[in-house]
């Protein structure tokens, strides 16, 4: 199925479909299998899904092993409490752009579910214009578990599909969400059954569908979709990454970080 890979990255690489306007973008397995990301690594697949604009009618996201954890806590942990702000605002930064070039991608952009998908890892997910998940695979917003507030337009993408109730119960008492419940919610469009060993071409076959679709017209009704969102998307991820920011400078973040990595219940004042 693969015609070519292209690497953008030392943990991303592109796939191209033979003989399809399809590509894949894989946020590669790294020194964790939790699959977390580094702000150089997010930048590249703002790179790459830009690079693409034109040149592919679809796109599958997704990571390997897992899709992603989200950004690197024991690398955050092991940075000085008062430089941590700055490193965190710096993952914001690459986060959001990526997140702006998922939006504005002239085309559908589908993420494809393995393992977990959590706290940035899950914005990922939700900023994608389609949801497919293993049956085995699992959602988990997490921030409150290390004492952070939630980013990635995760709060954003969530109280839009559930409401702002059940958006501020996933958030206070973060619990995985599987891939049955997902659907359920609206979070997911499918589950799919079977070996994970077959699912990224499960998924990559429905992309090809779409690829063979009215692009243009999909690239429309993208920004049609968009457009109950108008105005507020930018806005909300600066907010939501000057909080985040303020948070990880916080003795709130430092004893939930601690606690995690250390496999405790954490002590909150």
């Amino acid at each position: 199925m693969i015609t070519e890979t292209e690497r953008v990255h030392e943990s991303v690489r592109i796939e191209h479909i033979e003989d399809e306007s399809v590509a894949r973008l894989v946020l590669e397995a790294n020194e964790t299998s939790l699959n977390v990301f580094h702000p150089s690594s997010v930048e590249a697949l703002a790179t790459a899904v830009e690079s693409l604009s034109g040149e592919v009618d679809a796109i599958v996201l997704y990571g390997e092993p897992v899709f992603s954890a989200g950004a690197d806590l024991d690398e955050i942990e092991q940075t000085p409490q008062e430089m941590r702000s700055a490193k965190i605002d710096t993952i914001a930064g690459a986060s959001n752009r990526f997140i702006r070039s998922v939006r504005s991608f002239p085309a559908p952009v589908i993420a494809g579910v393995t393992g977990v998908a959590a706290g940035g890892g899950l914005g990922f997910v939700l900023a994608s214009d389609l949801v497919y998940m293993h049956e085995d695979a699992v959602l988990n917003t997490g921030y409150a578990r290390v004492g952070l507030t939630p980013d990635n337009a995760a709060p954003f993408f969530l109280v839009k599909t559930v409401g702002p109730y059940k958006a501020r119960e996933l958030f206070f008492d973060p619990e995985p969400i599987t891939a049955s419940e997902a659907v359920d919610l609206g979070l997911a469009n499918e589950c799919f059954d079977g070996p994970e060993a077959t699912f990224v071409d499960r998924v990559t076959e429905r992309a090809i569908e779409y690829a063979n679709g009215p692009t243009e017209t999909y690239a429309r009704t993208k920004e049609l979709v968009d457009t109950v969102f108008e105005g507020h998307l930018d806005q909300h991820l600066e907010e939501e990454r000057a909080a985040i920011k303020r948070m990880s400078d916080s003795d709130v973040f430092d004893e939930g970080l601690s606690a995690f990595l250390e496999n405790r219940q954490p002590e909150w004042e």
